[in-house]
């Protein structure tokens, strides 16, 4: 049969990377089934923390885009409560996500496999088959792929993106259109192959063919959604361009300190999509980066060459990346193929491994962690921004071919200097992160008892407790406001006064004694 021999054909000719695919999709399998993101630090990912809310509404018959509008574009949306759905026929396990998880990663795991595909014919496209190879085994041996992939959808998005981007390098305009609108409607970074396909492809005719195949793609899969209620996919325009910042310089400069929320009524249409104030002069700041594009873009390049072509993808999400809002950390997939591909060396991987601890150290160890230690987060955004720029430099040199000895010998020691410094930089955050976090502790093993304490007391009748000497613990409960109790710092020892005062108006006191001081509840008299 054609298709056995065609088969046949490819394995003997691919047999190497055939074997490492083998063992890639096995790996990412059981990683699904076996680990989930956070290992012991903390259960978290996007999967659960924010695609199951929404599609749990699904059970009271609220679908997206037709009740109320998200921050992710519809296409994904339907995408998941058809996952959530499919996931109720079963019988739930001990832990009810578990079908759920499972499913929502197997659909993303054919995007994931196909990234892994997609670097090595690209390095194909660029080099030889060795070294095509070897910009495969490394994205295959990078952790923050497979970890993005079991909890976000980011490795969908890369697949569309860099698909449109090998699409291009084939010479298939029409079909690379396609794919950037139907990967636009997953999640939004795939449109940026618009300009790139429009300033890469020779001839009027090829670019017609690409714009078209990007429009109708969109308005194809656009339209049942304006058709449904346009308000709503409105209001997801809005979002996008209105959002604040957040873990950004931009934020940094905001004085926000958080991760990025939607604080807007997804059931209405809201006026305001910020979260927090902003004073950024956002026009003049586009103004800048729009024309350093512009000048990008005029350059006259050789995109003849494969390998130009990705130069100016990569440094087109660099730019992108730099100049958005926002940045989240499982965005780092959207860099790692281009790092990948332009520079499959120790000083390649040395940027992504960099910027994978980054990634650790911003999401959990700041967010989760050491919530209060400021300083790490500006010190991971103010890295991570660095390293991006030299990347950025990295693929400027590769795009316009500067081949100076001069220039090559300043880049070469320049970027190992960065390099070596923001190493050394991140092994001396050991000790303070280490002082913060045992000083997070302690303080935690003094108030973790009597919060717990607090919550569980807490019911109709509780009037008030103090303690002693429990000063400045600041412990409010948010159960006992609603039962009219409290639960008041105390500031200072409580005299015998005091329990005389409340007694008056109270039965008790009930004494809880704990390592550092003791606590005591009164139960309000019923007629009070």
């Amino acid at each position: 049969m054609p298709i056995l021999q065609a088969a046949r054909r490819v394995y003997h000719e691919h047999s190497d990377f055939v074997l490492f695919a083998v063992l890639f999709v096995a790996f990412r399998f059981m990683t699904l089934l076996l680990y989930r993101p956070g290992g012991f630090i903390a259960d978290y990912s996007d999967y659960n923390t924010s695609y199951l809310p929404f599609a749990q509404w699904s059970d009271g018959g609220l679908y997206p885009f037709v009740h109320y509008w998200l921050e992710w574009p519809p296409l994904f949306a339907w995408w998941v409560v058809g996952i959530y759905r499919l996931s109720s026929l079963i019988p739930q396990w001990t832990d009810p996500r578990l079908w759920y998880n499972t499913f929502l990663g197997l659909s993303f795991l054919p995007f994931e496999i196909g990234n892994f595909v997609l670097v090595y014919l690209m390095g194909m496209e660029l080099y030889d088959r060795t070294k095509a190879l070897k910009c495969a085994l490394i994205y295959a041996c990078l952790f923050a792929p497979v970890y993005v992939w079991s909890g976000w959808n980011d490795s969908v998005s890369l697949f569309f993106l860099l698909l449109g981007l090998y699409l291009l390098l084939r010479g298939r305009p029409f079909l690379a259109g396609i794919t950037g609108g139907l990967g636009f409607w997953v999640k939004v970074i795939p449109i940026l192959l618009g300009p790139v396909g429009l300033r890469v492809l020779a001839g009027a005719r090829r670019k017609v063919l690409f714009l078209i195949g990007l429009c109708v793609s969109a308005f194809v899969i656009a339209l049942p959604f304006l058709w449904l209620n346009a308000r709503f996919l409105w209001a997801f325009f809005a979002n996008l361009m209105g959002r604040s910042t957040w873990e950004t310089v931009w934020a940094l400069l905001d004085g926000y300190y958080s991760y990025g929320v939607v604080t807007a009524d997804r059931l209405t249409i809201p006026s305001d999509f910020t979260s927090h104030p902003s004073a950024l002069p956002w026009p003049v700041i586009t103004a800048v980066f729009a024309l350093v594009l512009l000048w990008l873009y005029t350059r006259r390049v050789p995109y003849a060459q494969k390998l130009t072509t990705v130069a100016l993808s990569g440094l087109t999400i660099n730019l992108f990346t730099l100049y958005s809002k926002g940045y989240s950390p499982q965005f780092i997939v959207q860099l790692i193929p281009f790092a990948v591909l332009l520079l499959p060396s120790l000083k390649g991987i040395s940027y992504l491994i960099l910027l994978d601890v980054m990634n650790f150290l911003e999401a959990t160890v700041y967010f989760i962690i050491l919530p209060d230690e400021r300083w790490l987060l500006v010190t991971t955004v103010l890295l991570r921004t660095l390293l991006i720029i030299a990347l950025s430099l990295e693929y400027g040199l590769i795009l316009f071919d500067v081949r100076s000895a001069r220039v090559t010998t300043l880049h070469r020691r320049a970027s190992t200097a960065l390099l070596v410094c923001i190493g050394v930089s991140l092994c001396g955050l050991i000790y303070p992160l280490g002082q913060a976090y045992i000083s997070s502790r302690r303080q935690a093993e003094v108030h973790s008892p009597v919060s717990a304490l607090v919550e569980m007391q807490s019911f109709p009748g509780g009037l008030a407790a103090s303690g002693c000497p429990f000063q400045d613990v600041g412990i409010t409960s948010a159960t006992s406001e609603s039962h009219c109790g409290s639960w008041p710092r105390a500031s200072q020892p409580v005299s015998a006064v005091a329990h005389t005062s409340t007694g008056e108006h109270a039965h008790g006191p009930e004494r809880h004694p704990f390592a550092r001081g003791e606590l005591y509840r009164y139960n309000a008299n019923q007629q009070q």
